[in-house]
């Protein structure tokens, strides 16, 4: 009887290890599986951040091309409204026809969306560690993304109706090298009939001055733009540094 009962005791035993091996076996697998799973995630993330980057950059040349624009047509604004100012006593009638074919206040700003939307949709987003950094891009990508779009739109119908009048009332020809300039191309001059009626009235005058407060307000969302960009670019470069 009691050999028998420990040869009972000994099968326990044995079962019972052999279950807990089992069991912890199971367990590890679970475990490096998922591991394993979180790695190719993290690898996942860090591809998408460097694309990212690479795509941060690029808007960030794009913000630069856009302001350099801006700030030479307000430039050249100035120009026109000290020209009339002085009663059309400082520039020619085909300086101001060509001041007025320079002046482009309708370039808007198309950020880069698609990586982050990649980061979204996969939930990859949720392992960047670095709280700031989600914080910046779920702005970048919401809140100014929209304002951008509402206020390029704002300024691209005042564009488009205000380089109506100037091409109406002057008449303006010109001819377009879509292969010259950054973004859209150059104009060149070839015929006008300057209305100096037009160019020294009240209307052209109030036209110039609000161009001016359009290109101040894109100045300065954009500079913002561009301080956010250079920020996540610097923050995204870290978090890929982590893993």
């Amino acid at each position: 009887m009691t050999k028998t009962i420990n040869t009972f005791k000994s099968f326990l035993r044995n079962n019972v290890v052999q279950a807990i091996v089992i069991i912890l076996s199971v367990l590890l697998s679970f475990y490096l599986e998922q591991r394993r799973q979180v790695n190719i995630t993290k690898q996942e993330k860090n591809y998408l951040l460097t694309d990212l980057t690479k795509t941060l950059e690029g808007d960030i040349n794009q913000i630069e091309i856009i302001l350099e624009g801006l700030d030479k047509s307000d430039k050249n604004l100035i120009k026109l409204l000290d020209d009339i100012n002085n009663n059309h006593t400082l520039l020619t009638d085909r300086e101001v026809a060509e001041v007025l074919l320079q002046i482009q206040i309708g370039t808007s700003f198309f950020p880069q969306d698609g990586i982050f939307n990649q980061l979204i949709s996969n939930g990859t987003f949720n392992l960047i560690e670095n709280e700031e950094l989600k914080s910046l891009l779920l702005n970048m990508y919401t809140h100014k993304k929209k304002r951008n779009y509402a206020t390029s739109t704002e300024i691209d119908n005042f564009n488009l109706l205000w380089r109506r009048q100037i091409m109406g009332n002057f008449r303006i020809q010109f001819n377009y090298n879509s292969y010259d300039g950054e973004i859209y191309g150059q104009q060149e001059l070839t015929r006008f009939r300057f209305n100096r009626q037009y160019y020294l009235s009240n209307e052209l005058y109030g036209a110039l001055s609000q161009s001016r407060i359009y290109v101040g307000m894109y100045t300065r969302f954009l500079n913002d733009q561009k301080n956010e960009y250079q920020t996540a670019l610097a923050l995204s470069k870290t978090e890929i540094g982590k893993d």
